[in-house]
């Protein structure tokens, strides 16, 4: 009792040794909110919510997005409030710029003023926890948590300690690996007690905080049982149980399928420690990529505050606070349902995608997401992977296609559609081409006709084509070729556009008093030539007075792909219903699905939709089995699946029948699959240097046989047996590929040997095997010298993958090798930079390196040409010359910019190797004396031809008075030659000897030209 009342005075002497405060600022506007996100129209971006009441109001403490369009990363710097005593009312008052971080605290930079919470103290005071950059620099990393104080809950807010309460090193000491600080939430118990929580990275902890709030107080502790838990831990207590909210993932999941995704989980203990019992999701994911969870008490109700990215101009870096209501069964939270301002189910629009389900051959899930094609969000605003439906299957792909399909449950009119394409600087390219083809009236895929495909990424296309009625659209995007391999493609939205009906034709509706209205899922409307169409209805919610006493009311509803106006259900309200007549029988349609050939075979698992339609019933009985096995039936449906697995050929057969109790007939198909590829051979002859080739497929037979010499123009077409000659005496790579009629392919690649007598020239990179010291996952070791630029080329749209070393640092190396002598003596290096050395992060060129070269079993270093340098260039070839060396391996040796993991890593785009000029031959020691002489007064031009070499020579004469020559002149001979001018005179001029001699197994050419003097006869 003692040591608490000395604490207690302490702490009152220091209350009353503060400065007065300053006066509360007044907020900067007042905000009519219509609903969620709460500041909607873009003029400012709030995120991180943290909710506090005091007294009538509840205060929401924001942090403040402030990042471009196109920035891909958070710019957060201040902190702002949003204050109501309404919530339902929507009126919010705004304090922008409440809490600047780079003002407040000296030890502060004032850049990442990341997620915080603002609770009051024993004192009466407000205390703002505020995650924000330090000033230090020698800390692994420097997000550190300060606290603001202020008498009043919207400041104004001074240093409540003068230096963080919490930094890296009181968390993780010396060590390099830990967490980042961010993501504080502070909790009062009813006993006094103080506790902190935050978490990042998947990790989440606690400490207790001393009285003063101010000061840690025992040891940090981790939390246990909160299942996939991510960041953001927020707790509150109800009752006598705890509860934590925070944000939850696991990547791969139906909630999460991204792993830059996180719903809302909470967990429940008996104690603010835990251990925490995981109760499952209450929110799922959002549009933004987090959601930063927190639940509390206001006016007699429950709400859960996130934010996303629903805001004019939102993005993942431009979030919106939200708010919606809780609700409790018992001590249970039920699952949240969030609200909109501007309710997207009852949005006028064309576009019928939304509401499409999507299915793809494949979808490269994490970190893509198939959904996001049809999620309804356009790439305004910065991307990240779940943004984009992508099929990355790795650099050395040989899938040459994907398709991505739309399915509806009625069928559409469209003459339309929308879509962007991206790419990266990894493997994502523009697709080669792409195609959408439409499922007909009797189940077949047909191309829509008219259509123009264009391919440029970051630009919105809008494709026309002739109009058709159709229950699915089906593209096909074909990647770019990249040697024997394809790149990927990545979609970021495809929207397909509905034809707008003749008139939006009302519908009648009978229900008794007290009994809500069964609105029909669907109505019938008109589009011309195409004749009436099932089109399905959100209707808007039907206040139970409306119909709690006979009358007529009517309904609005959106009918789908219909802009111009709402439908209308007129409901009559009476105690005698009335009914019609049915007599005709539903029609059935099978449409298979999955990875097609020709001929009807697939090389994929084929799911058939047994589709129903009905005059007179939008909801039926739909059957449908495959082979002989058992009937699956559904009711009030529209369509059931059934999947068939097997190799071969399998008969699928569908039936429905409608409310009256009208039976179709029964509809069969026949599906047949192959999902083995052909096998391929391809038999090299290394002496005459070709390659026998072949292919057989056992079940649905080889369509086509194709081959392709180093990756360049168009396969060629070859016959099995044939065999392919290589096109010269240099080294190649000869790709041999089949496809069979469902579409599997095989390639075989065979490397053909460098050929007698070839002469290496240009880039001899290519011809290299690379290897390194260490290459990220998603990196790829072949980017060393996979480029197709010429020498020297800087053409950042050719230098295809990229060797990365993330987040390693130290030394690392990559090298080349060949399976013969290569001479050289130049290289060129494209180091990958995406940062700037003063971030000290991320890929960043070498501090230092050096190029050996493998001298028998020893490697040396290069011998640099006067002026040459090993330099860090990144937006181009680093050319690096030096006296030729003969050898079989080069290894570039580099010490990363990092000092430690994470602190800035090496990797290269492209490396090319520049064959050595051949040396000029040593001349002949052949010479040439001329003369001449009158021989009856007629001029005679002689020349004597002496070999000085070992070996014979050929020598070729060629004068202005004709030519001769001599098949071998002798080692150490000579043989002279003479002409006959039959001129008295001859001006001075020359005789030009060809020389030919083989030395050293070489054939060595030269031209002497021999001159002779002007001469006359008497």
């Amino acid at each position: 009792m003692a040591v608490a009342a000395v604490a207690a005075t302490a702490l009152m002497t220091a209350l009353t040794a503060l400065p007065a405060a300053a006066e509360p600022p007044d907020p900067t506007r007042t905000i009519e909110s219509a609903g969620n996100p709460i500041i909607a129209d873009g003029s400012y971006y709030s995120a991180d919510a943290a909710p506090l009441v005091v007294g009538d109001t509840l205060y929401v403490y924001t942090g403040h997005d402030e990042a471009g369009p196109q920035t891909g990363t958070f710019v957060m710097n201040d902190y702002g409030v949003l204050a109501t005593d309404d919530v339902e009312a929507g009126v919010w008052e705004h304090y922008p710029d409440n809490l600047l971080p780079g003002e407040v605290f000296d030890w502060a930079t004032g850049n990442a003023a990341y997620a915080g919470h603002v609770t009051t103290g024993a004192d009466g005071r407000f205390y703002w926890y505020a995650p924000v950059q330090w000033e230090r620099t020698d800390v692994p990393n420097r997000m550190v948590i300060g606290v603001a104080v202020s008498d009043s809950p919207v400041g104004p807010w001074e240093d409540a300690i003068g230096e963080p309460l919490l930094t890296w090193t009181d968390v993780f000491g010396g060590s390099a690996n830990g967490q980042e600080l961010i993501d504080p939430h502070v909790f009062t118990d009813d006993d006094g007690r103080v506790w902190m929580y935050w978490g990042a990275w998947s990790v989440a902890r606690v400490v207790e905080l001393e009285p003063t709030m101010t000061e840690l107080k025992g040891e940090i502790q981790v939390l246990s049982g909160l299942t996939s838990f991510f960041e953001a831990p927020w707790v509150f207590k109800r009752g006598d149980t705890y509860y934590l909210a925070y944000d939850w993932k696991q990547a791969g999941s139906g909630c999460t399928p991204s792993n830059y995704q996180a719903c809302v989980a909470y967990a429940t203990a008996d104690n603010p420690l835990g251990p925490w019992t995981y109760q499952g999701i209450i929110l799922g994911g959002t549009s933004a990529t987090t959601v930063h969870p927190s639940i509390i008490e206001f006016d007699g109700a429950w709400y859960l505050t996130y934010h996303t990215k629903d805001a004019v101009g939102g993005g993942h870096f431009r979030r919106s606070v939200a708010i919606d209501e809780v609700r409790w069964d018992g001590d249970r939270i039920l699952p949240v349902t969030p609200t909109w301002a501007d309710d997207p189910a009852f949005r006028l629009r064309a576009n019928v995608a939304p509401e499409a389900e999507v299915s793809a051959s494949f979808t490269e899930s994490p970190p893509m997401r198939l959904g996001a094609v049809n999620d309804g969000f356009r790439a305004t605003t910065a991307l990240l992977p779940p943004d984009q439906w992508g099929n990355y299957r790795g650099q050395t792909s040989t899938v040459a296609s994907d398709w991505v399909m739309y399915q509806w449950d009625a069928p559409v009119r469209t003459d339309g559609m929308g879509i962007q394409f991206h790419r990266d600087a990894n493997w994502i390219r523009p697709p080669a081409s792409w195609a959408v083809e439409y499922l007909d009236g009797r189940g077949e895929w047909r191309p829509v006709e008219g259509a123009v495909y264009p391919t440029e990424v970051g630009a919105w296309h809008e494709v026309s084509f002739e109009p058709v009625t159709t229950t699915a659209l089906r593209a096909t995007f074909t990647g770019a070729e990249n040697g024997p391999y394809y790149h990927s493609v990545s979609v970021s939205e495809w929207e397909v556009y509905s034809v707008q009906a003749d008139r939006l034709v009302p519908v009648g509706v009978t229900t008794a008093p007290g009994v809500a209205p069964e609105l029909p899922p669907a109505v019938r409307l008109p589009f011309g030539a195409a004749g009436e169409l099932w089109v399905p209805v959100s209707w808007r919610p039907v206040d139970p007075q409306a119909y709690a006493v006979p009358g007529v009311f009517t309904v609005q509803g959106r009918a789908l792909g219909q802009e111009a106006g709402y439908v209308t259900a007129v409901v009559t309200v009476t105690d005698r219903p009335s009914g019609g007549e049915d007599t005709q029988a539903p029609t059935v349609l099978l449409a298979p699905s999955g990875t097609s050939g020709e001929d009807g075979w697939f090389s994929s698992d084929v799911v058939v939709r047994v589709t129903a339609d009905d005059e007179t019933d939008y909801l039926l009985t739909v059957e449908g089995r495959v082979g002989e096995g058992e009937w699956l039936s559904a009711d009030g449906v529209r369509h059931v699946e059934v999947t068939v697995t097997e190799e071969g050929e399998t008969v699928v057969t569908g039936r429905a029948r409608d409310a009256a109790g009208n039976t179709s007939a029964e509809v069969t198909r026949t599906v047949r699959i192959d999902t083995t590829a052909p096998e391929v051979s391809a038999v090299l002859d290394e002496e005459a240097r070709t390659v026998l080739v072949g292919a057989t497929d056992a079940l649905s037979g080889v369509a086509a046989l194709e081959y392709r010499v180093d990756g360049a123009g168009a396969w060629q077409a070859v016959a099995a047996g044939a065999v392919i000659t290589a096109p010269d005496a240099l080294p190649h790579e000869l790709a041999v590929r089949a496809r069979d009629r469902a579409g599997n392919t095989r390639t075989v690649v065979v490397d053909i040997p460098l050929g007698d007598g070839a002469q290496l020239e240009g880039n001899l990179a290519r011809y290299a095997t690379p290897s390194a010291s260490f290459t990220s996952s998603w990196e790829s070791v072949a980017g060393l010298n996979d480029g197709t630029m010429d020498l020297w080329e800087d053409n950042a749209a050719e230098y295809g993958r990229q060797w990365g070393t993330w987040n390693r640092a130290g030394e690392q190396w990559a090298r080349l090798d060949w399976g013969f002598d290569v001479t050289v003596d130049e290289i060129g290096v494209w180091w990958f930079r995406d940062t700037p050395d003063a971030s000290n992060a991320g890929m960043i060129p070498p501090r230092t390196w050096v190029l050996h070269y493998l001298d028998g079993q020893t490697w040396r270093e290069v011998a640099l040409d006067e002026g040459s340098a090993y330099g860090r260039r990144s937006d181009g070839f680093q050319r690096v010359a030096f006296a030729p060396v003969t050898t079989r391996a080069l290894r570039i040796v580099a010490q990363s910019w990092g000092q430690a993991d994470g602190g800035g890593s090496t990797g290269i785009r492209e490396w090319q190797v520049a064959a050595a000029a051949a040396p000029e031959p040593e001349p002949l020691e052949v010479s040439v004396a001329t003369a001449a002489r009158c021989v009856a007064g007629r001029v005679v031009v002689t020349a004597r031809v002496s070999n000085g070499e070992a070996v014979p020579v050929a020598a070729e004469l060629a004068s202005p008075f004709g030519s001769r020559s001599s098949a071998a002149v002798g080692a150490g001979t000579s043989v002279l030659h003479a002409f006959t001018t039959r001129q008295a005179q001859v001006a001075a001029g020359a005789i030009a000897v060809t020389v030919t001699a083989v030395v050293d197994g070489e054939a060595v050419s030269e031209v002497v030209e021999a001159p002779y003097a002007a001469h006359a006869c008497r």
